[in-house]
């Protein structure tokens, strides 16, 4: 699968990510100047525009038009205080059936809670998506439809991840694609979405390690010599990103960084990077925007 073009969800959810930064950066913003932007639209009659603004953005609660018409960020959660190593994280990764959020399933849920700078408990399951598992995601994750006929729906775990998630920080490698998978699937089933603070580990790599090739999770994991418990298994990509972070802690308390307050301004001072991800995680060259219409940088 390396090099293959990026699908049409995954290019949905790389412009989601990209309007994020973009409107951490610049604050509310006409749904033209979005496309003027992101899509490389010079003009465009405003109602067209909202419409198509409307479509990219619709079902992520992330994102909310307001009365006169331009698009804002919801409001985001509290970010909780103190040192940054004394924060309470949890480190989620999926395995599913495909990149679409509307028409894809979890099918292994893998999470490890990292509190006080180590590495403490676990929840891993596997998941009954109720859709046959493709071929190519069989091969590449080990997961046939026979290892997940017995297993729990989604619906049967989603309290139980959720409570194990609790109140903590939410962390995963590309949080797009992990946290938007995941709330689609805890809305479906349960009727809400988490709140929680979260954390990009990709985000985080590239502003930490920018000589790096590509921040995908095996250049990650060779750069610091971790080896995986099993690659492209859900608790075995998590316990990996798990460690991750808490390099990248060491990392932000380096530069000064003492806590969650401080990643996020570490993060946007990352404004003019000039990379795009895929789903995995991998960046893919794009060419620098002139300013005004710099999209920002994670």
């Amino acid at each position: 699968m390396t090099g293959a073009p990026p699908t049409f969800r995954q290019k949905t959810l790389l412009l989601l990510q990209e309007l994020q930064e973009l409107l951490q950066e610049r604050g509310a913003l006409p749904a033209e100047e979005v496309c003027r932007v992101l899509l490389r639209v010079p003009r465009i009659q405003p109602a067209i525009a909202a419409r198509i603004v409307g479509e990219i953005v619709s079902g992520d609660r992330r994102f909310r038009f307001v009365p006169d018409g331009s698009i804002v960020l919801a409001t985001s959660p509290t970010l909780p205080s103190g040192p940054l190593r004394a924060a309470s994280f949890t480190v989620v990764d999926l395995e599913t059936t495909g990149g679409s959020h509307a028409s894809d399933r979890i099918l292994e849920v893998g999470a490890v809670r990292v509190e006080n700078g180590r590495i403490g408990e676990s929840f891993a399951s596997l998941i009954n998506p109720g859709v046959p598992i493709p071929p190519f995601v069989a091969s590449m994750t080990g997961i046939d439809d026979g290892m997940v006929a017995a297993a729990p729906s989604f619906a049967a775990v989603a309290e139980s991840l959720s409570a194990f998630i609790g109140e903590t920080v939410f962390v995963a490698h590309n949080l797009p694609f992990d946290l938007g998978f995941l709330n689609r699937e805890l809305e479906r089933s349960s009727g809400f979405i988490l709140s929680n603070p979260s954390l990009c580990t990709v985000r985080l790599g590239r502003r930490l390690l920018p000589n790096l090739p590509d921040r995908r999770l095996d250049t990650l994991a060779d750069y610091y010599g971790f080896t995986f418990a099993g690659r492209h298994r859900a608790l075995g990509d998590a316990a990996v990103t798990a460690r991750l972070l808490l390099k990248f802690i060491g990392l932000l308390e380096e530069r000064g960084v003492e806590d969650l307050v401080g990643v996020e301004a570490f993060l946007a001072g990352g404004a003019g990077e000039t990379e795009e991800r895929i789903s995995d995680g991998s960046p893919r060259p794009r060419p620098r925007r002139p300013d005004p219409s710099s999209n920002g940088g994670s």
